[in-house]
């Protein structure tokens, strides 16, 4: 039974990173890129640094929505036994 929790966990967790991975990514890389532009301009506003962010990576999400749906699904279906 322990087994099985473990093993379920891990699949939870492995799930769980390849979902959010995207996201993190594309924030990550767009902060890195406004704040080099930040900085070469001199702007030393933290709303600037936010709003690229905030504005790539809802878009991201709303264009990969489809894609880890089904992934949480196909995990939860497993999880259930259904799939």
């Amino acid at each position: 039974m322990s087994a099985q929790l473990v093993s379920l966990m891990q699949s939870a967790i492995s799930v769980a990173l390849i979902v959010s991975l995207p996201l993190l990514l594309v924030a990550l890389g767009t902060g890195v890129v406004s704040g080099l532009a930040q900085s070469l301009a001199n702007v030393h506003d933290a709303a600037a640094g936010f709003a690229p962010r905030l504005l790539v990576t809802a878009t991201v999400a709303l264009l990969l929505v489809g894609w880890m749906t089904a992934k949480m699904v196909d995990f939860a279906s497993r999880c259930w036994g259904i799939g």
